[in-house]
C-alpha cells in the first residue's frame, strides 16, 4: 500500500452494504438528469426530423443569381449540400395525356439529401431525355419503366422523354413540385427543356449549411461578398429555430434551459440526500478515521479519503444510472409515439443521447464532490484520542436537558436528540423540505397540462346546427343519435335570441338558452351564488350570467317578453361566466328544457352537440350525419382535432405523472434511508440507554419522536418555501395565459405531507426491530 487512499477499494469490498444507499442516491441523480436531457434531446431530434420531412433539410434559398455565383457559394467550406431547384407550376399549361402537370428540375443530391425523398422504382434521371413520374400519373396512364411519354407544351408542341423512375410519396411531390401530378427532370435536362421551349420557370439555389458553423454569420458574409439583397434570400425559419441558429430564445435553447433548471433542482435534492447519507456514514466511522490519524494520516488525507470514496462509488453508480436512463428514454419515446403519433411520430426508436450522457456524468460527479465536502470536513476532525478512548460517538456538548414539560421523557429525548446537532438538524430538515418544494413546484405542470392540452369537458366532436338558427331540429333526432353505440354523449340546446327582458326596472335584450343535465353539471364551476339544482328541477327558475350591465341577485324576478306575452321567472343562480355568453350588451339566461318549452312553446333544438367513444373514426361521424336526411342543418366536425389534443395530453401526462412519481419515490427512499442511517449511527448510544433502564417500547418511541421532529420541521420549511414557489410557477405558466387565479394546492400539499409523515413513521420499524433483537452488550460494543 503506497497511500492511505489505497484503503478505499479494500474498505469498499468489506463494507459494501454500508455504501449501498449512497450508490443508490448517485444512481438516482444520474438517472433523473439523463432522463430529462435524454427526452429533451429525443424530442428535439424528432421535431427536427418532422420539420425536415415537411419543409426539407435546407437552411437558405437564394434567387436571381448566376451559375458563377452559385459555384462560388458551393465551394465555401460551411456549405454541406447545395444545388439548383427549378419548377414550373401545373397552371403553366403543360400536360401529359391531357392531364395538367407540374415540372421540377433538380440534382439528385438536392432530391435525396435536402428534400429527403426517394424513388419507389427505377433510378434518378441523369440524361436530358430521362424523366421520373409520380405514381398518380403512372396509374392514370398505365406507365412502366422504359416507357416513352410525350410532354405537351402550352404552344401544342411535344417533347418525348424516357421514364426511368417513379416516386409515390404525394407529400414529397407537393413539397418539391407543388402538385401530386408531377414529373422530375435532372437539372441539366430541365435547363435544356426550358431553353428549347422558351418556358418561364421559378429558379432558386438551395443551400444546406454545416451544423458546426454560425449560420446567421455565414449567410451575412455570403450576402456581403456577392452583393445579395434581403429579398433574394429566404430562410427555413422553423429548422433554424429548432437547431438553435437564431438569435434570442430559440426552441432548442428553451427546451435545454428547462431541462437544465430541472436538473439543478434534482442535483440540489441529491446533494442533500448524498450528503446526509455520507454524514451518517462518517458518524459511524469516527473511530476508524481517528485510527487513521493515529497511524499518521493528515486531515487533508482524511478529507481526500472521503472524497475518493464518493468517486469510487461513481465507478459503478454512474454507468448504472446512465444505462437505466437509456432504457426509460426508449420506453417513454415508444409510448409517446404510440399515444400521439401526430406530434411524436419522428422521435427516434433506439436513440442514444450523447449530450444527456455527458451532462448526467458531469453533474453526477459534481453532485458527489459537493455532497462530500461537509462529511469530509467532519471526518477530518476525528482525533486520535477518540479512537484510543472509544468515546467517539458523542462529541456534542449538551447545555440544556430535554424539555419534559409537555412530553414524556422518551418523546422529549427524541426531539432533543434531533435538535442537538444543529448542522445535522438543518441538513436533515432541508433534505425533507426540498422534496416537498420539488413536488409542489412540479405539481403545477398538472394544471398547465390540463389547461394547455386537455379539451374542455363540454367540447363537442360534432356539432349539428340549425341552418336558420331556430328550434327546427326535431327532438326525436337527438334520441336517434343517442342510440348509436359509438356515441358517448349527445345533448341539445334550444335558443331564443334577442328576447326583451326587464331586470330591476330597466330593459335589456337577452339570449334564453336551455340546458340539460350534463350542461347544468358543467356550469357548476361558474356558479357564484344560488343553486343549479333548483333551476334543473323546478319550472320558471333560471340562471343568469353576471355582467356589468345589470345587478342581478338570487331571488330577483325578471320579466321576459316572448311571442308578445310577458312571463315572469325567478333568478335561482348567478354564473360568473359561460362559454355561450359572447355577445356584448346581451344578457345570457339559462333554464331547463321544460321551462324553455313553457316559455316559448318550442320543442325542437337549435344545436345538438355529440361526443364519441374513444377510438371513434370519421365513419362514425358520417353515420350520425346520415341521420339528418331532410337537411336543414350545418355540420361542424372536429373529431380528429379533439383526438389529437387528447393524445397530446396523454403523452404529456406520461411525462408529468412519471416525473412526479419519481419525486415521490425519491422522497420515500430518502426518508427511509436517512432515518435508517441515523439510527445505525447512534446504535451505541441507544445501547447505553437500554443498559441504564430504558425499555424497548420507550426506545422505539424516542426514535419515532426523533424522526417526526425531522419530518415536521421539514414540512414546515417545505411549505414556507414551496407554496411561494408554487405561486410563482403557477402565475407564470397558468394565470398569465388563462387567467386562472392561484389557490393553495390542497390535494398536492396533503398528498406529499401525508407521504412524508407516513414514510417517516414506517421507516422507524426496521431499525427499531433490529435494535430490539440485538443484545444490550452487542449494541454498546457496536462498531462500524
Amino acid at each position: 500500500m503506497k497511500s492511505y487512499l489505497d484503503l478505499v477499494p479494500q474498505y469498499e469490498k468489506v463494507h459494501r452494504k454500508q455504501s449501498k444507499m449512497s450508490r443508490i442516491c448517485i444512481i438516482l441523480a444520474v438517472f433523473l438528469v439523463a432522463v430529462m436531457f435524454g427526452l429533451a434531446d429525443m424530442y428535439l431530434q424528432g421535431i427536427t426530423q418532422k420539420v425536415m420531412q415537411e419543409n426539407g433539410d435546407w437552411h437558405y434559398q437564394i434567387t436571381s443569381i448566376d451559375t458563377k455565383t452559385s459555384d462560388l457559394i458551393a465551394a465555401r467550406p460551411e456549405v454541406e449540400v447545395s444545388g439548383w431547384h427549378s419548377t414550373i407550376s401545373a397552371d403553366a399549361g403543360y400536360s401529359i395525356s391531357g392531364q395538367p402537370i407540374a415540372i421540377s428540375g433538380l440534382d439528385e443530391d438536392v432530391f435525396g439529401e435536402i428534400y429527403l425523398a426517394s424513388l419507389a422504382e427505377g433510378k434518378y434521371p441523369n440524361a436530358a431525355n430521362e424523366i421520373a413520374v409520380s405514381s398518380v400519373l403512372k396509374e392514370s396512364n398505365d406507365l412502366d419503366l422504359g416507357s416513352v411519354i410525350d410532354l405537351t407544351c402550352p404552344d401544342g408542341s411535344t417533347v418525348s422523354f424516357s421514364i426511368v423512375g417513379f416516386f409515390d410519396n404525394p407529400e414529397k411531390a407537393r413539397l418539391i413540385v407543388g402538385s401530386e401530378q408531377s414529373v422530375i427532370l435532372a437539372q441539366e435536362g430541365f435547363t435544356t427543356f426550358i431553353s428549347a421551349s422558351n418556358s418561364p420557370a421559378s429558379e432558386k439555389y438551395i443551400i444546406q449549411l454545416s451544423q458546426h458553423c454560425d449560420m446567421s454569420s455565414t449567410i451575412e458574409k455570403i450576402k456581403s461578398q456577392y452583393s445579395l439583397s434581403d429579398g433574394q434570400i429566404e430562410a427555413n425559419m422553423n429548422l433554424l429555430n429548432i437547431e438553435g441558429q437564431l438569435a434570442g430564445k430559440t426552441g432548442v435553447n428553451q427546451i435545454y434551459s428547462i431541462a437544465l433548471i430541472l436538473s439543478i433542482i434534482v442535483m440540489l435534492t441529491c446533494i442533500l440526500m448524498i450528503s446526509s447519507t455520507l454524514n451518517s456514514n462518517v458518524t459511524q466511522r469516527t473511530e476508524f478515521f481517528g485510527m487513521l490519524r493515529c497511524l499518521g494520516a493528515t486531515k487533508k488525507q482524511i478529507m481526500n479519503f472521503v472524497r475518493l470514496e464518493g468517486l469510487y462509488w461513481c465507478k459503478t453508480a454512474i454507468p448504472a444510472g446512465v444505462a437505466l436512463s437509456i432504457v426509460v428514454v426508449w420506453v417513454t419515446s415508444a409510448a409517446m409515439r404510440k399515444i400521439s403519433p401526430q406530434w411524436f411520430a419522428y422521435m427516434p426508436t433506439w436513440g442514444i443521447s450523447w449530450i444527456s450522457i455527458a451532462v448526467s456524468v458531469l453533474l453526477g460527479l459534481l453532485t458527489v464532490l459537493l455532497a462530500a465536502r461537509t462529511p469530509a470536513k467532519k471526518a477530518a476532525k476525528s482525533s486520535p484520542l477518540e479512537a484510543v478512548s472509544g468515546n467517539a460517538q458523542q462529541t456534542t456538548m449538551f447545555r440544556k436537558a430535554a424539555n419534559t414539560s409537555f412530553f414524556k421523557i422518551e418523546t422529549a429525548m427524541g426531539v432533543h436528540h434531533a435538535k442537538s446537532n444543529k448542522k445535522n438538524y438543518i441538513l436533515m430538515t432541508g433534505a425533507f423540505a426540498i422534496c416537498i418544494v420539488l413536488f409542489l413546484t412540479f405539481s403545477t405542470l398538472v394544471n398547465f397540462m390540463q389547461n394547455a392540452f386537455m379539451p374542455s369537458e363540454w367540447t363537442p366532436e360534432l356539432s349539428i346546427v340549425s341552418e336558420t338558427n331556430t328550434c327546427s331540429i326535431d327532438s326525436v333526432l337527438l334520441e336517434n343519435i343517442k342510440q348509436n353505440e359509438n356515441v358517448k354523449r349527445a345533448y341539445g340546446r334550444m335558443f331564443a335570441y334577442d328576447v326583451p327582458v326587464n331586470i330591476d326596472g330597466s330593459n335589456h335584450k337577452a339570449n334564453v338558452i336551455s340546458y340539460e343535465a350534463n350542461q347544468f353539471k358543467w356550469s357548476a364551476d361558474y356558479l357564484t351564488a344560488g343553486s343549479i339544482s333548483v333551476v334543473e328541477q323546478e319550472e320558471n327558475q333560471v340562471l343568469v350570467v353576471n355582467t356589468e350591465n345589470t345587478d342581478v341577485r338570487v331571488g330577483d324576478v325578471i320579466t321576459l317578453s316572448i311571442n308578445g306575452k310577458e312571463q315572469a321567472v325567478t333568478v335561482a343562480g348567478i354564473l360568473s361566466d359561460s362559454p355561450l355568453a359572447r355577445e356584448e350588451g346581451t344578457e345570457t339566461i339559462f333554464c331547463s328544457e321544460k321551462t324553455f318549452v313553457a316559455l316559448t312553446g318550442q320543442t325542437g333544438y337549435t344545436i345538438i352537440d355529440v361526443q364519441f367513444q374513444n377510438g371513434a373514426s370519421i365513419e362514425d361521424v358520417k353515420d350520425i350525419e346520415n341521420i339528418f336526411t331532410d337537411g336543414g342543418v350545418v355540420f361542424t366536425e372536429q373529431l380528429s382535432q379533439v383526438q389529437q389534443q387528447r393524445n397530446l395530453y396523454s403523452a404529456f401526462a406520461v411525462l408529468v405523472y412519471g416525473f412526479l412519481s419519481i419525486i415521490v419515490a425519491i422522497t420515500i427512499f430518502h426518508i427511509m434511508n436517512t432515518i435508517n442511517m441515523g439510527v445505525i449511527a447512534k446504535t451505541k448510544q441507544y445501547g447505553t440507554m437500554r443498559a441504564i433502564g430504558m425499555s424497548n417500547q420507550q426506545l422505539i418511541k424516542m426514535i419515532v419522536a426523533e424522526a417526526m421532529t425531522y419530518a415536521v420541521s421539514g414540512i414546515i420549511l417545505g411549505c414556507i418555501i414551496g407554496l411561494p414557489m408554487h405561486w410563482v410557477v403557477f402565475a407564470s405558466l397558468i394565470t398569465n395565459f388563462w387567467g386562472t387565479a392561484w389557490s393553495i394546492p390542497i390535494f398536492p400539499l396533503a398528498l406529499i405531507v401525508g407521504i412524508v409523515l407516513f414514510t417517516s413513521f414506517l421507516a422507524v420499524r426496521s431499525p427499531a426491530k433490529r435494535l430490539h433483537d440485538m443484545a444490550i452488550v452487542d449494541t454498546i460494543k457496536s462498531q462500524q
